[in-house]
């Protein structure tokens, strides 16, 4: 997709909502990443504060630690929309998360 949008014409300006081909809750990309190292993970909620001060001491940044979490909290019940654009800007589907996770399984480990 980034080849195409950066090397391709008319993309000058475009705007892509990139998606697999699926919604896919958190919980089920983390069973997806689990199923790619051939072990079961488990989901295990922090106290939102606990998060905050955590993510605000690694990135250095209280407000972009909020918002992050604020977010990541939304798509617990949320998942991201399913859209055409890899499909209609490349002509092949979208991969799948279980694909992407399989392919970057070493990154996880």
């Amino acid at each position: 997709m980034a080849v195409r949008a950066l090397t391709g014409d008319g993309h000058d300006g475009a705007r892509y909502l990139l998606s697999g081909p699926a919604v896919l809750t958190q919980a089920e990309q983390l069973a997806a990443i689990g199923q790619a190292l051939g072990r079961e993970l488990h989901w295990e909620d922090l106290p939102r504060q606990a998060a905050l001060e955590a993510l605000a001491a690694a990135w250095g940044d209280p407000a972009f630690a909020e918002t992050a979490l604020d977010a990541w909290e939304w798509f617990v019940d949320h998942p991201e929309t399913v859209t055409s654009v890899v499909q209609d800007v490349t002509g092949a589907p979208a991969r799948s998360f279980a694909d992407w996770a399989a392919a970057n399984a070493a990154a996880f480990r």
